[in-house]
């Protein structure tokens, strides 16, 4: 019985996904434009908000930094070439996420999980400006574990409304406890910059 029930639940996420599509194979073009509209702004939310992050930071990371560079560094700290490519890919899959859950519920009807992403994408902004600018190792690791749970909360409420969309915030909670422990790592490397100077 405990078999049948799973594969009732199975079969009935495969006729949903079905159904999406076929949503989609039917829509006006006014309606396919408007999704299309959402989706690039998502894109443009996420990748234009980290591009004009960067933007304000280039002098704050990496060979350019002459603070960052001063740093003493854990072994395991990337190449400053790495984050950029970095962070694009995953802003991408985090607006292609937020846009599939705004298909599938739209804001109105479930508000909560496309409030979680914005409020974990504020703080993700946030972080470069304490971390970049604010020059404040301590700070930026309490904000980073607090972006660390909103991440964790948005990729839950994602997991209720369609249980695949959170497997595409994966990539970003790992990176975001890959950097959780290296700005804890940097913040005891170097016990000086727990203050902003």
């Amino acid at each position: 019985q405990h078999y049948f029930i799973q594969s009732n639940l199975r079969m009935g996420e495969q006729q949903g996904e079905v159904g999406l599509m076929t949503q989609l194979r039917n829509m006006s073009r006014r309606e396919l434009f408007i999704q299309f509209c959402v989706l690039v702004g998502f894109v443009i939310l996420c990748m234009g908000g980290g591009g004009i992050m960067g933007a304000i930071t280039a002098n704050d990371f990496g060979d350019d930094s002459e603070w960052y560079m001063s740093l003493k560094k854990p072994c395991f700290n990337p190449p400053s070439a790495v984050f950029g490519p970095v962070w694009s890919i995953l802003y991408l899959f985090m607006a292609i996420a937020a846009f599939v859950v705004w298909r599938s519920t739209t804001f109105k009807e479930q508000p909560a999980p496309l409030v979680a992403f914005f409020i974990q994408l504020i703080l993700n902004f946030a972080w470069v400006l304490i971390f970049g600018k604010g020059h404040d190792l301590f700070a930026s690791f309490v904000e980073i574990v607090i972006l660390w749970i909103a991440v964790l909360v948005t990729m839950i409420l994602f997991f209720r409304v369609r249980p695949w969309v959170h497997f595409l915030l994966l990539p970003y909670i790992m990176w975001v406890t890959f950097a959780t422990i290296l700005n804890y790592s940097l913040w005891q490397l170097n016990p000086e910059n727990g203050d902003s100077d």
